[in-house]
């Protein structure tokens, strides 16, 4: 038989250090079964500081002097760690503290068959050490949670401090609690001023457009208890009599059981939203360069002007302008140069007419005016050579003098049309007719021009293929020395054999492909190659060197490759630079001297030749013409045409001639049709000559055959 265990032979501390994972895994899983915020926990997190708890109490028992007195403070942290660890974890204080009361529970459950064993002294020392741990632990859960509160409290001043909106709360009465200095900003009251006060004498909205004060939303939550909005725009009516745009919303506050206990409201300053909405407005109908209106502010203007020309029967007119060459300008002098002369023709045309009529940038270089109260058709011409006059008009752009002309095209209500669009297309076709008759020209719209316009389109796209189908061909006319007759060289025309319309004149298709840069750079380049290929070609048969003439477009002469193109198609070829000139026109020199001097210098040093084409049609200045650095001058066909009997006419080439020989420059006269005219240049000391006299355009093989079969040619 087991021998009966001597009076208090069990010690509280040996009990504790021997039992404890008994205890802890059986207070583990009552814990578990009565809290469901442990289902989830590891036993190192659910356990957390107990074992170390039950390691000090046994401590402290094994160094307690039995009959000391009362236990008056634990010595261990755990129960201060536990309580944290469990105010973070989420349990509630009623949890933390039955934790404890199941942890004594288990004790003295696993001390009860042995509990005669234990001293008194020892039993009422386990208590007391228990109750201090839940004493302990319930003012650590206390403190934490009072820091905690007091932590939001002051995030929520921080916060309402910060906040970019106001706040003002009120009591159940209507009178203010609280302004955060958003609100105090806004309201002209300070925080110590307003509260006890009435709402609304701190905060008076006021409807922004009936211009008096409306409801206070605090006063409409009061009554409702739900969350109220304005439905109109507010005013803030500050202390100082200023005005505010503000955004404001409401709603109750309610105490823990739900009972209402006042209003808060905020409010937000949507002066910088609505200053950002006009001008985003102002964006969606203007021209960020010019300023002027756009497209679709144009359209809206043309559509009220003509509902009220509807009304009181009267005319409404719109101009369509494009500038003429402004690409140029653009490769010329660089985009930020086109910007500035784009605001300057903006502020001229707007100096043009009255401040009642509407000034407008479509996109690009393209501008449109609604005129009302213009008088009489003639009136309008008036006004429209004024425009043009005023565009015409030197411009001074980062030291450079800049001149170009506008092609103005006209459509007028009721007659062109009684829709905005329509009127903008009918101006728009009559444009491109200006355009067509040579720029700087003044055209009214005619319904014949729909048909023109279409063809137009229809020639511009069939333009396009016309390389890739190999419709382009070239012709060669013959340049002669007029003392001798022989030949000096030879220029390339271009022509163009449609597959519906037949040949079609350059005249005619030149302009189509000026309008669109990469058609208008592909033909020329391609007339370039061609040219060049062909005088290869030439001298691959054994002829002596011949210079070919080669026309260049604005296009291509402004166009940043187009040195390098030059000297590419050069080295492709193996053509000596001196057999190739290529020709310009003096209105190029006109638009852009400076720009067209220094491309001029730079092909002059690969080797090339320049002439300049059409002399006389685009007066230039002397001044200019004697700094170029050219070869020939070639005298427009226009001047030679009936040249031996017209005076004005002789009086002209004869000028130009004598200009020629004193910059030691070659005259070349175009047009030369019968053997007078010819005879009267080399009389007056023209070097060359080209004309129908001589020869009609003809294709390569003809021209060898005529020209260069058994016969040499001299270089130019």
């Amino acid at each position: 038989m087991p021998q009966k265990p001597g009076k208090h032979s069990l010690q509280l501390h040996e009990f504790l250090q021997d039992e404890q994972e008994a205890i802890l895994r059986e207070w583990e899983t009552i814990d578990r079964k009565e809290f469901a915020i442990t289902q989830d926990m590891s036993e190192k997190d659910l356990r957390n500081n107990l074992p170390n708890l039950l390691n000090d109490i046994a401590e402290q028992a094994h160094k307690q002097s039995p009959g000391k007195g009362p236990i008056r403070e634990i010595s261990s942290e755990s129960p201060v760690e536990h309580a944290e660890h469990r105010w973070h974890s989420g349990f509630t204080l009623k949890e933390v503290t039955r934790e404890y009361s199941i942890l004594r529970a288990v004790i003295l459950q696993q001390l009860a068959p042995r509990i005669a064993e234990l001293g008194s002294q020892e039993l009422v020392f386990l208590n007391q050490t228990l109750d201090l741990a839940i004493i302990e632990a319930v003012e650590t859960y206390v403190e934490s949670s009072n820091k905690s509160l007091q932590e939001e409290r002051e995030r929520l001043q921080v916060t309402l401090k910060c906040i970019g909106d106001g706040v003002v709360t009120t009591d159940i009465d209507g009178r203010v609690v609280y302004l955060n200095p958003v609100a105090e900003k806004a309201s002209g009251w300070s925080q110590e001023e307003a509260v006890g006060r009435p709402v609304n004498d701190v905060l008076v909205p006021i409807d922004e457009e009936t211009g008096k004060p409306t409801r206070n939303l605090i006063e409409i939550v009061t009554e409702t208890e739900e969350i109220s909005r304005h439905s109109v725009d507010i005013l803030l009516r500050k202390r100082n009599g200023d005005f505010l745009p503000v955004e404001n919303v409401a709603a109750p506050l309610r105490d823990s059981q739900g009972h209402f206990m006042g209003v808060v409201t905020t409010f937000r300053d949507v002066s910088r939203i609505r200053a950002l909405t006009e001008k985003l407005g102002y964006l969606a109908g203007h021209d960020p360069l010019t300023h002027l209106p756009n497209r679709m502010l144009l359209h809206e203007r043309l559509s009220l002007e003509l509902a009220h020309a509807a009304r009181h029967d009267s005319r409404v007119a719109l101009l369509y302008l494009d500038l003429d060459l402004f690409k140029d300008v653009n490769d010329s002098f660089g985009h930020s140069t086109g910007d500035l002369l784009l605001q300057q023709v903006a502020q001229r045309l707007s100096k043009c007419v009255r401040r009642a009529d509407t000034v407008s940038r479509l996109g690009g270089d393209e501008f449109a005016i609604v005129l009302t109260e213009f008088g009489n058709l003639d009136h309008l011409c008036e006004l429209c050579e004024k425009i043009a006059e005023q565009i015409r008009a030197p411009y001074t752009i980062k030291s450079e003098t800049i001149e170009i002309s506008t092609s103005v095209g006209i459509s007028i209500y009721p007659e062109d049309g009684n829709e905005p669009e329509t009127l903008i297309q009918h101006a728009d076709m009559a444009m491109y007719q200006a355009k067509e008759r040579g720029r700087n020209h003044i055209q009214f719209f005619a319904p014949e021009m729909h048909k023109r316009a279409t063809e137009r389109r229809k020639l511009a796209g069939d333009l396009r293929k016309s390389i890739a189908l190999k419709q382009l061909f070239l012709n060669f006319q013959p340049q002669v020395e007029l003392c001798t007759g022989h030949l000096i060289g030879v220029e390339t025309l271009l022509r163009w054999r449609h597959p519906r319309h037949g040949l079609i004149p350059p005249d005619r298709f030149i302009p189509v492909a000026e309008d669109n840069r990469q058609t208008m750079l592909a033909i020329g380049n391609w007339v370039l190659e061609n040219s060049c290929q062909q005088a290869r070609a030439w001298l691959d048969s054994g002829h002596l060197p011949l210079r070919i003439s080669v026309n260049v477009s604005v296009i291509q002469l402004r166009g940043r490759e187009f040195l390098e193109h030059v000297a590419t198609v050069l080295r492709r070829f193996e053509l000596p630079a001196s057999c190739l000139q290529l020709e310009i026109t003096e209105s190029i020199l006109m638009s852009d001297t400076h720009g067209a001097m220094e491309r001029i210098r730079e092909l002059r040093k690969l080797g090339v030749r320049v002439s300049i084409d059409d002399f006389g049609t685009g007066y230039s200045s002397l001044s200019h013409l004697k700094d170029l650095p050219v070869d020939e001058l070639k005298i427009d066909q226009s001047f030679v045409r009936n040249i031996e009997s017209d005076r004005d006419k002789s009086s002209i080439v004869q000028a130009i001639i004598r200009m020629g020989q004193s910059m030691e420059l070659r005259v070349l006269a175009e047009g030369v049709e019968n053997l007078e005219a010819a005879e009267f240049l080399s009389a007056r000391g023209c070097e060359g000559a080209q004309g129908y006299y001589y020869s009609q355009p003809i294709r390569a093989a003809a021209f060898e055959q005529k020209y260069l079969a058994h016969k040499g040619a001299r270089g130019g």
